[in-house]
């Protein structure tokens, strides 16, 4: 009798995978991924069904594993999941009223708030990281079925995606990934200037008190000296700067969005104000 042979079967031994790779896996139509830090598993929603997109949303998980284990950043871990918006939003006020960059510290203007409050009003509750570009277009959808003009929609989308961006940048992060935010047309009312900031920074520090916020004025806007210097206080609105054709070279009225950065300069520039002159920008009245 021959002597009996084992039976072989196929094998159904995955290939190994390598350590530090992490992996990806779905729950319903969702690719969620997995990777370890400290022997301490995690995992994470990567908020898509589209499987490059979650690879590479694995792949950057990995680099911040990578950085927190030789020391370069810490780790912020899928606590992020759980982020609401209207958490990066205080974070973004908060930032503000320390003065960012600059360090210099400034109050929320009225117009600020309204601009958040619209943010908040409809996103304020959603988990950041749930937040994606059909939202985003239906907010806009919203603001402008209220009869919003596309630059009060950009002020409160441009406040929306510097929230974002802070939260990726914070440390530890409060966010993997920044939202994008598209741009409205405003009709092409701002014109780019010549000079980098600290060229400019450098200029209105070379000029007369008076003239500084003139100066900064015209290079937020790009607006001509005279128009300028034809602005009143009974021009501005709550978030605008409406700008008569009369003063105008084209003969045409222009709206000028007032961006946080215009804000300051109403500020100081109301601050400044001179009993019985109505122009905005002046050498004591």
């Amino acid at each position: 009798m021959a002597d009996s042979q084992p039976t072989i079967h196929p094998s159904t031994t995955q290939p190994k995978r390598e350590r530090g790779t992490g992996r990806i896996f779905q729950r319903g139509t969702t690719f969620w991924i997995a990777y370890y830090l400290r022997n301490k598993e995690f995992r994470e929603s990567s908020g898509t069904s589209d499987e490059k997109k979650a690879q590479r949303f694995l792949k950057r998980r990995l680099e911040e594993v990578g950085a927190d284990r030789i020391g370069a950043k810490t780790f912020g871990g899928p606590k992020q999941e759980r982020v609401l918006v209207r958490e990066i939003v205080d974070e973004l006020i908060a930032e503000y009223k320390r003065g960012g960059k600059k360090g210099i510290p400034r109050e929320v203007s009225p117009q600020m708030k309204s601009h958040l409050k619209r943010v908040l009003d409809y996103f304020g509750e959603m988990r950041a990281i749930n937040v994606h570009r059909r939202h985003v277009n239906e907010f806009i959808a919203t603001l402008k079925a209220e009869g919003k003009q596309n630059a009060t929609v950009n002020r409160s989308l441009q406040l929306l995606g510097r929230a974002y961006v802070l939260a990726v940048e914070s440390d530890p992060p409060l966010l993997s990934r920044a939202l994008k935010v598209p741009k409205l047309d405003e009709s092409g009312n701002v014109r780019k200037g010549k000079f980098t900031n600290a060229e400019a920074e450098s200029i209105f520090a070379s000029l007369p008190k008076y003239m500084q916020d003139f100066a900064r004025f015209a290079y937020e806007t790009g607006a001509r000296a005279g128009e300028i210097s034809k602005l009143r206080w009974s021009y501005v609105q709550r978030d605008a700067i409406s700008v008569p054709a009369t003063d105008t070279k084209n003969r045409e009225t222009r709206s000028i969005a007032l961006t946080p950065e215009l804000q300051e300069i109403i500020q100081r520039r109301r601050a400044a104000r001179a009993l019985g002159c109505d122009f905005i920008f002046h050498d004591d009245g």
